[in-house]
């Protein structure tokens, strides 16, 4: 199981999905004044900006909820090493969420800049880069599992 590397490559995206959910994903600033700390499950507005983000924080617990769902999944298909199929279909669903993850970050991001005030410019942290890593080792283990089950499909030709 743990000789082949897209074992590796799964057991880092659900390394990285935990971490990602630990960590803050950007800051919102307005100057030099921090506006809002933007986690995974919630909007932390400072004192004077509350009344902003009040309305819209239910969005980043769909966040976090898809990163604990995306960690699930890659532990599973890790389980799973010996039916690569069902290893295949996971990982690939597991990349359309990381996706999914993305896209709404990126729409959730605007929303909120736009809430606060037009003139207020967002961070990325390093947790803000976690699911695009993810998706480049979901692609990479999904190369490894089409290579393995093509190498099980050749030696099952030759007996």
């Amino acid at each position: 199981m743990i000789q082949r590397i897209q074992t590796i490559y799964l057991a880092l995206v659900a390394v990285l999905s935990i971490l990602g959910l630990c960590l803050p994903i950007g800051k919102f600033y307005q100057g030099t004044h921090t506006v809002a700390t933007y986690n995974n499950f919630v909007l932390i507005p400072s004192e004077d900006y509350g009344q902003a983000f009040s309305s819209i924080n239910l969005g980043p617990i769909a966040l976090g909820v898809l990163l604990i769902i995306v960690a699930l999944i890659t532990l599973m298909s890790i389980m799973l090493y010996r039916h690569c199929m069902r290893q295949l279909r996971l990982t690939i669903f597991s990349t359309i969420l990381l996706v999914g993850y993305v896209a709404y970050y990126a729409f959730l991001t605007w929303k909120y800049t736009l809430a606060v005030n037009p003139d207020t410019t967002y961070h990325l942290c390093i947790a803000a880069v976690l699911p695009v890593v993810s998706i480049i080792l979901n692609c990479l283990a999904i190369h490894g599992i089409r290579r393995d089950e093509a190498l099980v499909r050749s030696l099952d030709r030759l007996r």
